[in-house]
């Protein structure tokens, strides 16, 4: 547990100070601080990370999360990638990972076909959505929705 904290600590320090200063969102992390504090936020945004409860909450519309809510869920979408996005990377070339298929279901994928049919189509558009090594969070998820990876499960 204390690894968890000290390793999202290290990931947010290092990302500089425009991750600390988003809000938690959701999640038993937004949910248990409601401080709005740069230090409270890192505070609620350990707690989503070293739980998991953000993005099942996301997911499952749980912990003060809507699945529904596009701006809140697109702030979500951009979040995850700018804290895993090398991991991504490397798990879109190969077509599979854990944070692809968290991707995919931050994305609307609820089955395990759903999130096949999202991993395979991230993987067939790579260049589209890492285009160059310094692709920022930002512009990979909307080259993303460019190529329309982002609706292969909301129907959209």
């Amino acid at each position: 547990m204390l690894k968890a904290i000290l390793v999202t600590v290290s990931t947010v320090m290092l990302m500089g100070t425009s991750a600390m200063a988003a809000d938690a969102g959701c999640g038993l992390g937004g949910m248990l601080i409601k401080s709005n504090t740069k230090l409270m936020q890192l505070f609620a945004v350990t707690t989503n990370a070293s739980s998991g409860s953000q993005t099942f909450g996301i997911t499952f519309g749980t912990s003060g999360c809507s699945a529904s809510g596009i701006v809140q869920n697109d702030k979500q979408i951009q979040y995850f990638v700018e804290v895993n996005q090398a991991d991504l990377i490397r798990e879109m070339a190969q077509g599979h990972g854990e944070k692809l298929s968290t991707l995919a279901a931050l994305n609307g994928c609820m089955s395990q076909d759903q999130i096949t049919s999202f991993n395979t189509k991230a993987q067939s558009n790579f260049k589209t959505i890492v285009p160059a090594s310094k692709t920022t969070a930002v512009d990979f998820v909307n080259n993303m929705k460019s190529a329309s990876i982002a609706n292969v499960c909301s129907g959209t």
